[in-house]
């Protein structure tokens, strides 16, 4: 096999084949890149003219990519390459033409300008059977909509939990609205735009791997070309311009999320998102600090009048500071730990100049949403509370709605000690 790829075309397609391919793994086909020239049939047919394209694709048995990129063929062939070996010889390479020269022997000579690097190749014949790109539902939305649903929920996606589910953020789509949720049992986040089209039943749902989704987050641009998203039997595709990213989809049931979130509110404040992150920022010097074995230590935020007054206390010092705020409901003391909270306010779409926050006892979760509102939740004030008086800090911090994606958090709180 012989083809000569333009350097920055070819690192192009390359560069996100790293996230996909393991680098410890026993068989040498799933760890490295295929390379087809022209586009073999046995791997799925190819749209278009082929005589001048070179397929790319990396699989490690559960999720994957595949793209194409144009070159110039001069012997045909199919070999597979080590992912991270070819990225490294790319990147290294000048600028202009790069060859791929590979002999039947899988020696690989990868040549530009007067550099020349030699590696070995294995025949692509050995590369796994993919998954076709093929569902019977779908769905379009911009790149930049899409990037957002992910970084606004990701984050509280669980790792390595027991719990199957929590691995995985929840995808539904009903109607023209798509719903993106995570939760690891500590806090929940979850988001909420329109689809471009739709083209499926009522509904929709499948729990998509977070680790994947954290890699895919980082091949969308801020752009408003459409991704289409395909729903197969056990496959979740994405296709981002001529590449296709997909998944296997997390074989198991969602929670009834709706149910964790409280139904009523005892205290509630406007605060502004800047401020009230920047307090929480400050704070995470002292509850992240390790001096003397401490470990992590809270934050405790008190609720009275018009103020939230912020404090903690560890072995390696203490913060204390104030954050204006309208708020209305009984006074109200509760503890976090900080990180939960920050990563919550940080993950806030930065267009969101307010917030609100809904509290009913120190000893059940915060609800963080857009001072607008959201419709993930519809919560009455506490008539103890309130005495059947309306919130008044609503009129006190008027705000529009935010534009854009909605979004909801719901944080646990931590028991404090006295």
């Amino acid at each position: 096999m012989k083809a000569v790829f333009d350097k920055s075309s070819l690192l192009a397609a390359i560069t996100p084949a790293v996230s996909v391919a393991q680098t410890r793994n026993t068989m040498a086909a799933v760890d490295g890149i295929l390379f087809e020239c022209p586009p073999s049939p046995k791997f799925g047919e190819f749209e278009g003219d082929s005589s001048n394209v070179c397929r790319i694709s990396a699989f490690d048995l559960e999720k994957g990519l595949r793209t194409a990129v144009d070159c110039r063929i001069e012997e045909e062939g199919m070999y597979v390459i080590n992912t991270v070996k070819m990225l490294q010889i790319v990147r290294a390479l000048p600028d202009g033409e790069i060859t791929l020269d590979i002999s039947d022997r899988g020696r690989v000579t990868i040549s530009g300008g007067f550099s020349k690097f030699e590696i070995t190749a294995t025949p692509g014949e050995e590369f796994p059977s993919m998954p076709k790109f093929v569902g019977d539902s779908r769905c379009f939305l911009p790149q930049r909509k899409l990037r957002s649903l992910i970084q606004e929920t990701v984050f509280s996606v669980a790792q390595n939990d027991q719990r199957a589910a929590f691995n995985g953020a929840l995808f539904r789509v009903e109607g023209d609205w798509l719903t993106v949720v995570g939760c690891d049992g500590n806090r929940l986040s979850a988001a909420r735009c329109e689809v471009t089209r739709a083209e499926m039943g009522e509904k929709s749902e499948m729990i998509i791997p977070g680790k994947f989704l954290s890699e895919l987050s980082k091949m969308l641009a801020d752009s408003d070309e459409d991704t289409e998203m395909i729903i197969g039997r056990k496959n979740i595709i994405f296709r981002v311009g001529g590449t296709y990213f997909f998944t296997r989809m997390l074989d198991t049931e969602y929670m009834a999320y709706e149910r964790l979130l409280p139904k009523t509110y005892r205290t509630q404040a406007y605060v502004s998102r800047a401020e009230f992150l920047s307090a929480v920022e400050r704070a995470s010097i002292v509850t992240e600090d390790k001096l003397g074995g401490s470990g992590r230590s809270h934050v405790k935020l008190d609720f009275d009048g018009g103020e939230i007054t912020m404090s903690s206390v560890s072995a390696g010092g203490s913060v204390y500071e104030k954050i204006p705020a309208a708020i209305d409901g009984s006074p109200l003391s509760i503890g976090f730990n900080c990180r939960y909270l920050l990563e919550a306010l940080k993950a806030c779409p930065t267009e969101c100049d307010r917030l609100r926050i809904r509290l009913q006892t120190p000893l059940m979760g915060v609800v963080i949403e857009p001072a607008g509102g959201t419709t993930f939740l519809s919560a009455e004030p506490d008539p103890e509370s309130y005495g059947g008086r309306p919130p008044v800090a609503a009129a006190a911090a008027a705000d529009k709605e935010t534009d854009g994606d909605m979004f909801m958090y719901f944080v646990m709180p931590i028991r404090m000690n006295g």
